[in-house]
């Protein structure tokens, strides 16, 4: 019941928060209207290839199950934290066979601030964290069982990684990385591959996993070129993602991993002698290869970890499947502290549990209403604000609304039909469609003799266009909303494509 309070509660007071909010319920809401549901579109014309299809998928579950409102879009990201925690729970058995220990394991990864936060805004990172999970079960019941059984499991975790590439693409696989480190410490890694059944395995992921990227690269030219780019590539190895590259990037983790474990990293903090005496215990690091249990947490975490870390891209939420071992670590650890405390009396073994349980109730509570509060937080992220503001000011008939340099998509979800990314940059994101400049919209609009506004935010920028506007001979009315933005209403009656003169910021 509690991670149903955690998941659903408040879900929808909230409104769609730009930017990764605005992207994917936009994409979804763009791919129902089409009735297109493999190829995701943002707006009417641009073909969004940032993600597999999986989030939109869930997204537009959601929209037909409970109607059109900001719950049904977050539905899927809340079930898949609830289903994500039973996985760690039952993660931890596999490897403990010890019920409380999993309870407690499902408990801490379920009240961590990180992954509390990535289940209430939509992002693939939690849908992600689901399969990484699951296919962490079915390989150590793999690793651990014989004959059929073992074969059964290794065909579960092929499946689990093909539905976790439609999730997040090849992000699937960093946690993978722990597992194939395990075989090689383990030694087994021969002997885990090389069977019989390994082609119906690859086939099985094939399926899953690249099925829909196949079909994708057939269907749309250039599409794979920008997968391997904008996925793999671009991701690991260069830095036009602008996503805190380089080794001083990974800095970024530290942080994340200590203050988004909260409040339970304090156990860690206290156990400082413990871990000194035994990550520099020359013993302890032999009899590691021995220790499965503990071999397989420590390749989960600490793997991928470094994979993180050396990757070009990082963001906070990209480490959130190495949540999973840190929770079950977590709740070993706290389970040992706890069997060494001695009752003198039943009264203090009552009270040795109350104060804890007070704490978490505690926690809870404050998690729950920092949800809440976050409804009522004045921010120019917040889209549904943002549409109360634009909405009046909008002519009636078609009109197409195009954002400059700041996106704001999801519009798209609150009702504009029309909604379009424009640049001004030299150096714009590297989208798969290309994102055209204010000038060449306007050419376009004149040639399809269609009405338009611009929405920008910033007063720097909003002068900037206008400049670029009056310098082509157009002039605009101006509406000032609040957090600097503007709508700009062109002038275009009367006007020509020949009387537009290019000019450049």
């Amino acid at each position: 019941m509690s991670l149903l309070v955690l998941s659903f509660s408040f879900q929808g007071s909230r409104g769609i928060w730009q930017p990764d909010e605005g992207y994917y319920a936009g994409t979804a809401v763009t791919m129902l209207a089409k009735d297109s549901f493999f190829i995701p579109y943002l707006g009417e014309h641009e073909i969004f290839l940032d993600k597999p299809p999986m989030i939109y998928w869930g997204i537009i579950m959601g929209l037909k199950t409970f109607g059109h409102n900001e719950f049904a879009v977050r539905f899927f990201h809340g079930l898949c934290f609830v289903l994500t925690s039973l996985a760690v729970g039952s993660l931890s058995y596999s490897l403990f066979k010890d019920r409380k220990g999993a309870i407690i394991s499902s408990l801490i990864y379920a009240t961590m601030v990180v992954p509390f936060l990535a289940a209430n805004f939509v992002t693939p990172d939690t849908i992600l964290t689901l399969w990484t999970t699951l296919s962490a079960i079915c390989f150590f019941h793999s690793f651990t069982s014989e004959g059929k059984r073992r074969i059964l499991w290794q065909m579960l975790l092929c499946g689990c990684v093909g539905l976790g590439f439609l999730a997040k693409g090849p992000a699937i696989l960093i946690p993978c990385g722990g597992m194939f480190v395990f075989l090689i410490v383990k030694k087994d890694l021969r002997r885990y591959f090389l069977t019989p059944w390994s082609i119906v395995g690859i086939l099985i992921f094939t399926v899953l996993g690249l099925g829909w990227y196949i079909w994708i690269g057939l269907k749309i030219p250039g599409s794979l070129s920008y997968f391997m780019d904008n996925q793999i590539w671009g991701r690991l190895f260069t830095e036009k993602y602008h996503r805190n590259p380089g080794l001083s990037g990974a800095l970024i983790y530290a942080p994340v991993l200590l203050f988004g474990s909260l409040p339970w990293s304090i156990i860690w903090l206290k156990k400082k002698g413990f871990l000194r005496s035994t990550l520099f215990s020359k013993n302890w690091w032999r009899s590691l290869p021995g220790e499965s249990r503990v071999l397989f947490l420590l390749c989960y975490f600490f793997v991928p970890l470094l994979i993180l870390c050396l990757a070009s891209s990082k963001l906070g939420f990209y480490a959130l499947p190495i949540f999973v071992p840190l929770a079950i670590a977590t709740a070993t650890l706290w389970a040992r502290k706890i069997s060494t405390i001695k009752h003198t009396s039943f009264s203090d073994f009552l009270a040795s549990r109350a104060r804890p349980l007070w704490l978490i109730a505690g926690w809870i509570f404050l998690l729950l209403f920092s949800k809440l509060a976050l409804t009522y937080y004045p921010t120019h992220y917040n889209i549904k604000d943002l549409w109360a503001e634009v909405n009046p000011h909008i002519p009636a008939g078609e009109y197409e609304l195009c954002t400059v340099d700041e996106r704001a998509d999801g519009l798209l979800f609150y009702g504009v039909k029309r909604v379009e990314h424009l640049t001004n940059k030299s150096h714009p994101y590297p989208a798969f469609t290309e994102t055209e400049t204010v000038l060449e919209e306007i050419r376009e609009l004149l040639d399809d003799k269609e009405n338009a506004a611009f929405l920008v935010i910033g007063d720097n920028h909003v002068a900037k266009v206008l400049a670029v506007l009056k310098n082509s001979g157009i002039e605009c009315r101006v509406v000032h909303l609040r957090h600097q933005r503007a709508l700009l209403f062109p002038c275009l009656a009367g006007k020509s494509v020949s009387g537009i003169r290019r000019y450049q910021l």
